[in-house]
């Protein structure tokens, strides 16, 4: 319980955009992962122990609690050697790993890797199409574009489909404007020109 609110709150839109699933989504799950399958999370880590095997290996048992509620997580001991630091992290925290499911108990999270959330970077789309309705367009709107474009700057490319509905579409290469596709361009690009009106291509 945190008396000033969840600490991941502030990292709700990071999450959305890494497709983090929740651990009520975690904890819905009716089978468990492969053996490949890696799935993404993130929250706290609380109750943690740490214990020894009949081996002697230590490995470590928690929960992982984010804003939708909490779910069991297990460090097993070739995991808990190279993260055995991490599991004592108090700030959030993503997480990857597996669910497993034994009969007659709660999906667990099994966890592979662990990383500061503040220090995750999410991936941006190398390529971006923006169309641009010229019923709805203006000198205006491509004077605003023309400043985003030239205040953020990236690697990505930008398409445009210039179209009149019901008539025709042209598609061009913005030339010289490589941008930094994050959420906030995004944003500002859907006001100018509708909503949805930014599709990425990769």
């Amino acid at each position: 319980f945190f008396i000033t609110g969840h600490p991941l709150e502030r990292y709700r839109e990071k999450l959305e955009d890494l497709r983090a699933l929740s651990t009520a989504e975690l904890a819905a799950m009716k089978s468990s992962t492969g053996k490949d399958e890696s799935l993404t999370t993130a929250g706290i880590i609380t109750n943690l122990r740490v214990l020894k095997s009949k081996r002697g290996d230590f490995y470590a048992q928690a929960a992982l609690e984010d804003l939708s509620g909490s779910i069991e997580m297990l460090v097993f001991p070739d995991a808990f050697k190279k993260l055995h630091d991490k599991v004592k992290m108090e700030v959030p925290v993503l997480v990857r790993g597996g669910v497993r499911i034994e009969e007659g108990a709660n999906p667990k999270l099994t966890v592979n890797d662990i990383i500061s959330l503040e220090d995750v970077k999410v991936p941006l789309p190398k390529s971006l199409r923006i169309r641009v309705p010229l019923e709805k367009a203006s000198e205006n709107t491509v004077d605003e574009l023309h400043f985003l474009f030239s205040q953020r700057k990236g690697d990505a490319k930008v398409l445009f489909d210039v179209e009149r509905e019901g008539d025709f579409m042209v598609v061009m290469e913005a030339e010289g404007y490589n941008v930094l596709p994050d959420r906030s361009f995004i944003g500002r690009v859907e006001e100018l020109c509708g909503r949805g009106a930014v599709r990425v291509i990769d």
